[in-house]
């Protein structure tokens, strides 16, 4: 008798989950249809508006009211860009991952990846991300940049300049690709060319 009494528990429990479970789908599919087309761009543009005025709790907030399944890589970008300056990483890098999982070329996802695990000093990881960053977007010049930036960690400077030649060769007016290639040319004891990049960096200054 009491096994017969757990069993019927047990079923009453499955049954409870399953129900709820169906609960929980239905609220989502219904939730993701309270939006039309139309009002999830101007949530977007809104949350990306406060974004770039740095009203990022705001912005973040805005962006969650859109249901998961309506969301875009550039939404998953901004929200994980937001959870990044906040210092909660771990959601930055879940929110950036399903940014990878529906484009076809996430390169800002990427990037914004490497550049956590830049900060956290895993660079070889970091490596890797902004390498899939430039197999996706080969005109990214940060890409090149912040790949540099883990070959001078690890004091590679002849790989660093590659990528920072290749850097400036797609943006010529960023300062600080000069200043890391200068810096370049001089551990690798060429200072001749480093007081050239530093020329060029003064022409743009001025």
């Amino acid at each position: 008798m009491t096994s017969l009494i757990k069993n019927k528990t047990l079923k009453s429990s499955v049954s409870g989950i399953l129900i709820l479970l169906i609960f929980i789908f239905c609220q989502n599919a219904y939730s993701a249809e309270l939006f039309s087309d139309k009002e999830i761009l101007d949530i977007k543009n809104e949350a990306f508006a406060l974004y770039s005025t740095n009203n990022k709790k705001e912005a973040l907030e805005m962006l969650e009211r859109i249901p998961q399944n309506r969301r875009d890589e550039d939404i998953f970008v901004v929200i994980g860009n937001i959870y990044d300056d906040l210092g909660q990483r771990s959601i930055a890098i879940e929110n950036f991952n399903k940014a990878v999982n529906i484009s076809k070329k996430p390169y800002k996802a990427y990037y914004n990846i490497g550049c956590i695990l830049l900060k956290k000093k895993s660079y070889e990881l970091a490596k890797k991300n902004f390498e899939m960053s430039i197999k996706c977007n080969k005109d990214f010049p940060y890409s090149y940049y912040n790949l540099a930036s883990c070959y001078i960690a690890n004091e590679q400077y002849s790989k660093a300049k590659k990528q920072l030649i290749k850097a400036l060769s797609l943006k010529a007016d960023e300062k600080d690709f000069y200043i890391n290639l200068a810096y370049c040319y001089k551990m690798l004891g060429d200072n001749k060319a480093a007081l050239k990049i530093v020329d060029s960096l003064n022409k743009i200054k001025s």
